[in-house]
């Protein structure tokens, strides 16, 4: 269920994990900004400890990977690669559901 404020604007936030020199992250975040989809960038090499949470509780080590913290809370779905979305077009339709 997507959740919406008071006023009717939508207040999820989009977080995309991401690892310098990976191409499909690149790719990824030149195709929300096409699209005007704000997001956050957390790159796993400086936030491990985070990034070590995500994959125990999801079970998959793969990127790049998006959360979208619903109301900006700390629930909502996460889109795994592969898992929950075979390509970044695919991904950028299921987001827009969000924003």
């Amino acid at each position: 269920m997507v959740e919406e404020t008071q006023n009717g604007i939508k207040n999820n936030k989009i977080i995309i994990f991401t690892l310098n020199g990976c191409s499909h992250c690149v790719d990824l975040k030149k195709k929300l900004k096409q699209h005007e989809i704000e997001f956050n960038e957390i790159e796993i090499m400086s936030n491990q400890k985070l990034w070590d949470n995500v994959v125990e509780q999801t079970g998959n080590n793969v990127l790049p990977t998006v959360y979208v913290a619903l109301d900006g809370g700390d629930d909502g779905p996460v889109f795994i690669p592969e898992k929950d979305y075979k390509s970044q077009d695919e991904l950028i339709e299921k987001l827009k559901n969000y924003v």
